[in-house]
């Protein structure tokens, strides 16, 4: 975008955000694809993270109803001595069992739901405005259509085997029946709005996540905007423009609030309708640095940030915000 010369002045009121007015994003990736890292990158550019890893400990936790739900359908001897979840006897029972798997992801996935639901309520009253939920199994587990927007983290199985071989010590069948046990990344590229490519170096995947990272935060910042403008218009304040559009193939137009939608597999659209399909990493960056938001989007998002990536750990919260 070429600069025209000075912008005029953005009055703070225009971009008050509605309560609960968030871009509703799930990030996925199947096992070695580097989800995590883009996971980090996306915390360290100013995202609100809800970690669903995190979400499903906490409801398992003791003295709730979800663990009592569990060790009643499946047996005591799925608890430690200690009272807590003994996870690999769990994983025992339910490996290979659809029926079992179904039964125990009808008792954790409702506490879960629930939980993100309420974090999604609160970074919206906080004035967030891009809220990113890493949900590993999203297409396996949940319905995607719920979220505003999905972002695919993918790289070839021979790739990710061999990152399953160096980081964990496996053998090839070993990495082989992990890769197995989830869905083909080919049928979730079709699914997805954004896809990172993760085939070569950490800079080339930043490149790209950042092309990713500013097009959810453009679409942010556009549909606040519209919520906004409706709002005003509306007597009772209330906005209620629908963040999310129909997906790409399912013959219907495009939510003007969500911009640009992703075109082919491991490509983003950049650029109105009509426009070229372009690799994520070619997508032109969009300066928003005159917005000024409570929450996550306040700041000037092109402002370098420190390069120290927050990596996973446990006992953290499941709302992650960078301040």
């Amino acid at each position: 975008m070429r600069n025209r010369g000075p912008r005029a002045p953005v009055p703070r009121s225009a971009f008050r955000v509605p309560r609960c007015s968030v871009l509703n994003v799930a990030l996925t990736g199947n096992i070695a694809a580097g989800k995590s890292t883009v996971v980090d990158l996306f915390r360290r550019w100013g995202a609100t993270i809800i970690d669903a890893d995190v979400l499903v400990r906490e409801a398992q936790a003791p003295g709730g109803e979800v663990l009592a739900a569990i060790a009643g359908r499946f047996g005591a001897d799925v608890l430690a001595a200690d009272g807590t979840l003994d996870r690999a006897a769990l994983r025992g029972k339910v490996m290979g069992d659809q029926a079992a798997l179904d039964a125990l992801n009808q008792i954790v996935h409702p506490a879960v739901r629930r939980r993100r639901e309420e974090l999604l309520r609160a970074a919206g009253e906080g004035g967030d405005l891009l809220v990113v939920n890493d949900i590993p199994l999203l297409f396996e587990a949940l319905d995607p259509t719920q979220f505003d927007a999905v972002v695919l983290v993918d790289a070839s199985v021979a790739l990710r085997r061999t990152r399953l071989r160096a980081m964990r010590g496996l053998s090839n069948d070993e990495a082989d029946r992990m890769i197995a046990a989830q869905m083909p990344a080919e049928r979730k590229r079709a699914k997805s709005d954004l896809v990172i490519e993760n085939e070569g170096s950490l800079e080339q995947l930043e490149r790209q996540a950042r092309a990713a990272f500013d097009e959810l935060r453009h679409r942010a910042a556009v549909a606040a905007l519209e919520r906004a403008s409706v709002g005003a218009r509306r007597p009772s304040g209330r906005a209620h423009v629908p963040l999310r559009g129909p997906r790409p193939g399912r013959g219907a137009a495009r939510s003007p609030a969500l911009g640009r939608w992703a075109g082919a597999p491991g490509r983003a659209r950049c650029g109105g309708p009509g426009a070229p399909v372009r690799s994520v990493s070619t997508c032109q960056p969009i300066a928003l640095t005159e917005v000024r938001c409570p929450g996550n989007l306040r700041r000037d998002l092109s402002r370098p940030r420190s390069p120290t990536l927050h990596g996973e750990h446990s006992g953290r919260s499941a709302l992650h915000r960078r301040t």
